[in-house]
């Protein structure tokens, strides 16, 4: 068993939060399994028994324990997926409180995604790709009315149906953390890339570079697969970024 973990006056709640999830880790719980008692959990982490009330009812709100009145708390799941879905909960206002530059967002995209590709196409199995490719389908359907006079609400239509389909190859990479993550992130950049014009040319690029991903992923070419997905979200900065400097002139 691990020794006990001193809170400091200024430890946060999710400390003691994250040191209970640990503890159930480290400890080997099983669901079903029962916590120790309030008291015996206080005086291993050093802390109030309030405290680690508190700490339960937060986990017992993430699905991981269940708290039975006058019988203790037990282990509802070891699966962390409840983790995910409280960090889904967070991420936007984590990002948005933290003032990160639009290119900062950009380039976190960039970096999650290309590692999700990359994942995806080790394990993939074609089977696996019919949730991207009716994804895709669904995302060059509503490419084809855009042009540069496109309504807001075409543009964002595309923007949804992409964002399906790049969530798709995440979810497919196998880690829920990382697709949390991604999800935050393109709802975030969505009403600036929403803004940028369709012109020809960017909608000829836009729609093969989706069909150029797609088949570099149904060949399970790791190497081409990092290849595409870093030209296409790259193409998403250099786009956004020209049409900041012309946005910029005319102002000017």
């Amino acid at each position: 068993m691990p020794p006990s973990l001193l809170f400091s006056e200024a430890s946060t709640q999710q400390d003691l939060v994250r040191s209970l999830i640990r503890y159930i880790q480290s400890d080997r719980l099983a669901a079903g399994d029962q916590l120790p008692p309030i008291r015996a959990l206080a005086a291993r982490f050093g802390v109030t028994g309030s405290a680690v009330r508190d700490a339960q009812i937060q986990l017992q709100t993430m699905g991981m324990i269940k708290i039975l009145p006058r019988s203790g708390a037990f282990v509802q799941s070891v699966n962390f997926a409840p983790l995910v879905g409280a960090l889904t909960d967070t991420m936007d206002n984590a990002l948005m409180q933290a003032d990160p530059s639009l290119f900062h967002l950009l380039d976190a995209r960039q970096l999650i995604e290309v590692e999700c590709a990359k994942a995806a196409a080790r394990r993939r199995r074609l089977e696996d790709l019919l949730p991207i490719r009716e994804a895709l389908a669904a995302t060059l359907a509503a490419a084809e009315p855009l042009d540069e006079n496109a309504s807001t609400e075409a543009r964002m239509a595309h923007y949804d149906a992409d964002m399906r389909f790049h969530l798709a190859i995440a979810e497919l990479a196998g880690n829920p953390v990382l697709t949390t993550m991604l999800r935050s992130l393109l709802g975030l950049l969505k009403p600036h890339l929403v803004q940028i014009p369709w012109r020809p040319e960017r909608k000829e690029l836009t729609v093969n570079a989706h069909l150029e991903l797609f088949e570099a992923l149904h060949s399970g070419d790791v190497e081409k697969v990092r290849h595409r997905m870093s030209q296409h979200t790259g193409m998403a900065r250099d786009s956004l970024l020209k049409n900041m400097w012309s946005s910029s002139s005319m102002r000017a």
